[in-house]
């Protein structure tokens, strides 16, 4: 399948007349971010608590918040919005519920959002508005309940996109890639249908989805249930750290990630000890072939920390990465030669658990390492584009991933990212050799 809006592989952004390229992955599609919802009553119209019309170009004023984009307009404050989200999604499969198919931890999710789980310059949740006046909190955090509602379509179809890719639905897969793909293309609707069923009162949240029926798949809904809710608003306490917006589009490269727990008894934690780089090679696109380099740094950024973390048995071959984060702090520019893109935020996130195993020498029991096979390790790659457009995708490692442990260093040997878009051209992300430290 193709898709209107062309997509540049690994960093998944625009690439307006250099890019005619379909969708990441010819089974699946990313929802699309951008469309106007109907929080104003059209695009890029001011949007008032009490005062309503149109104001002059300058500040959004304290009764003011702006969800949908604007090129230009009154400029706010980025709140960090804290609270929880309980969400699930649920079918009838031969008389079978989503849980009873593919399990409760799939159908089921808690995210919990705010300064607790992630850093201001990566919240998942945020409000996009004027100085804050306690008077009008109320008015602030239905613009929190907006862009949670974003946040979970757009995180719906990341996730479905993630069961398709690492095996989850079996012999549904095909099924369910046909839906996340008309869920992609339908984000506006899943958007209006949680902001106009929601039955609670703030702080609570309850709302639904009805998608109806896709083949043997009936009654599917997306359900945001009770205890859900919105607790408030946070900044950073020092005042240089706040970021400005005009819209709350600028949080659409981060999803609610998945939870879990490690699997082995023995849990490092580690972070990257020099930076390393990364290289992207794509198809031949009007004459060139398409690449870019980006160098992810070691030590922490506003968003986030390089680090890893991997859990191992002393005694048996279990082996999991359970957590890998890289951040590029600077633009990185994709070319084929004679036009080019800049992508900023370009983030990589190991998604889920990646399991491998122990590899010794045989025929005696000597350790030699650990070993990722190609295909277990889902990672979600992400950036913003030059206009603040925002994009991801899921794609795994397509050669096999190895791990040593010497002295309290780990190192991960070179590995690729690959996969074909809708088109049905490759693109491979080739990650070099990186060293982690406790």
């Amino acid at each position: 399948m193709s898709r209107s809006r062309s997509t540049l592989a690994v960093f998944v952004l625009p690439l307006t007349g250099l890019l005619a390229v379909g969708c990441k992955d010819p089974q699946t599609a990313d929802p699309e971010t951008e469309i106007c919802s109907d929080v104003e009553d059209e695009c890029d119209t001011e949007t008032g608590g009490e005062t309503g019309g149109e104001e002059d170009p300058g500040e959004l004023a304290p009764n003011e918040c702006r969800h949908n984009r604007r090129a230009d307009g009154p400029v706010g404050t980025q709140y960090q919005c804290m609270g929880d989200l309980y969400s699930s999604l649920d079918f009838s499969f031969d008389g079978a519920s989503c849980a009873e198919v593919v399990g409760a931890a799939w159908c089921e999710q808690y995210d919990g959002f705010g300064p607790t789980f992630q850093p201001y310059a990566a919240a998942e949740v945020i409000a996009c508005c004027g100085e804050f006046d306690y008077q009008h909190a109320e008015y602030y955090k239905e613009f929190c309940v907006y862009d949670m509602y974003q946040q979970l379509c757009i995180t719906l179809s990341e996730r479905l996109q993630a069961g398709v890719l690492d095996g989850s639905f079996g012999v549904l897969a095909e099924e369910i890639a046909a839906i996340q793909v008309w869920i992609a293309e339908h984000y506006a609707e899943c958007f209006t249908s949680l902001k106009n069923n929601n039955s609670a009162t703030l702080p609570e949240v309850v709302s639904h989805w009805e998608l109806g029926d896709f083949g043997e798949l009936h009654d599917l809904v997306l359900r945001i249930e009770a205890p859900t809710k919105i607790d408030g608003l946070s900044l950073p306490q020092d005042e240089s750290e706040w970021l400005s917006c005009t819209d709350a589009q600028g949080n659409n490269d981060q999803i609610f990630e998945d939870g879990h727990t490690p699997t082995g008894g023995v849990v490092a934690g580690v972070e990257l000890a020099a930076s390393l780089g990364a290289e992207l090679v794509g198809p031949s696109i009007l004459g060139g072939k398409v690449t870019a380099s980006a160098i992810f740094d070691a030590g922490c950024t506003p968003r986030g920390c390089a680090a890893a973390e991997f859990s191992y048995d002393n005694y048996g071959p279990q082996f999991t990465i359970e957590e890998l984060d890289l951040f590029e702090d600077d633009p990185v520019v994709i070319t084929n030669g004679s036009a080019s893109l800049v992508a900023d935020r370009v983030q990589l996130r190991l998604w889920g658990q990646a399991q491998g195993y122990e590899v010794t020498d045989d025929p005696y029991p000597v350790h030699l390492g650990y070993e990722v096979p190609a295909g277990a390790a889902l990672f979600m790659i992400s950036g913003l584009n030059t206009d603040g457009g925002s994009n991801r995708f899921m794609a795994a490692n397509s050669t096999d991933i190895w791990i040593s442990e010497r002295r309290g260093t780990w190192t991960l040997g070179s590995f690729d990212i690959a996969f074909e878009d809708g088109s049905g051209e490759l693109w491979t992300v080739t990650i070099e050799d990186s060293q982690w430290e406790g």
